[in-house]
């Protein structure tokens, strides 16, 4: 932008605009609530700034120039723009909303939170169409990019290095941590635990995680038999064989309660679970309704896991 414009004296606007439309120092004076001679001295920078005399004596009055009638139309424009641009933010109606809201969720989520969620979001704005795409490394970039409204995702920045995940605002909602599943009620040990075989949750198909680092710390390895990308894959193999699994408790008790459930016998981590978006749409009234929905169909999602 160029300097000259930052240099533009903006505030003789307002002058400007009410000494041409009332053709008068006095009406343009009592306009803007100010004394008439701190009005006459606004009309000499006036014409000092435009190199016009704008208002000239015709008869007992005052007449705009033609230069003058040339720029009402643009500085009435301009004022409109800048009381538009300083105008608070409109109030959002959810009733009469129209477009599309992207939520970042992981398969967990999709499946527990993405139906009641649904229901909150189309009873009060049926005209919203929501999109759903799954977490991935780039999804905190894609949040600041706006191309994803609002992420559910645990606070892993203490684990792993996410691509712009410290940029993000995030908003703790509960704490997960980890239980083992098996299809068959059994007392796990620590012994019986490393003779398992064991299904790993990776979403990316890496080796390792959580219950395998805590056993480097003892010098302690298993055998991890099977991995899957999902949470809902690793449920409904653990449902069908002898394989034990370490997950989430809250996904566990949502989407296999028959599954028996135990304590790990290796220390795991607690994770923030968090509702997080790009900073710059912390004031937008349409996106403090959506992410205060997706909080509350969270929360509410975990109250029902603990019954």
């Amino acid at each position: 932008m160029p300097d000259m414009l930052y240099q533009t004296p903006t505030e003789l606007l307002p002058a400007l605009a009410a000494l041409l439309e009332t053709e008068s120092v006095t009406l343009a004076a009592e306009r803007l609530g100010v004394g008439q001679p701190a009005m006459s001295r606004t009309l000499e920078k006036l014409r000092e700034a435009t190199g016009d005399a704008l208002l000239v004596r015709s008869g007992r009055r005052l007449v705009r120039t033609r230069r003058a009638a040339e720029l009402l139309p643009d500085v009435t424009s301009a004022l409109t723009s800048a009381a538009r641009v300083l105008a608070p933010q409109p109030t959002f109606d959810p009733a009469e909303a129209r477009g599309v809201v992207t939520l970042g969720l992981g398969d967990d989520q999709q499946a527990m939170l993405a139906s009641g969620l649904l229901t909150r979001i189309r009873g009060e704005a049926p005209g919203l169409d929501v999109r759903i795409r799954p977490l991935s490394l780039d999804i905190a970039r894609e949040a600041l990019r706006g191309v994803v409204d609002v992420l559910v995702l645990p606070d892993m920045r203490g684990q792993y290095a996410i691509p712009d995940l410290d940029a993000l605002v995030l908003s703790r909602e509960y704490t997960r941590r980890f239980v083992c599943v098996t299809r068959r009620r059994q007392k796990l040990t620590l012994s019986s635990f490393l003779a398992a075989e064991h299904l790993l949750v990776s979403p990316t198909g890496t080796e390792g995680g959580y219950v395998d680092d805590a056993l480097r710390t003892l010098g302690k390895t298993r055998r991890v038999a099977v991995t899957v990308p999902t949470f809902q894959a690793a449920l409904a193999i653990v449902a069908e064989t002898d394989l034990v699994a370490t997950l989430p408790e809250e996904v566990t008790r949502t989407l296999a309660p028959r599954l028996h459930r135990q304590p790990c016998p290796v220390a795991t981590p607690e994770l923030e679970m968090c509702v997080a978006w790009a900073a710059r749409f912390t004031r937008d009234p349409r996106h403090r309704w959506l992410r205060g929905h997706v909080a509350k169909a969270l929360r509410e999602r975990v109250r029902l896991a603990k019954r």
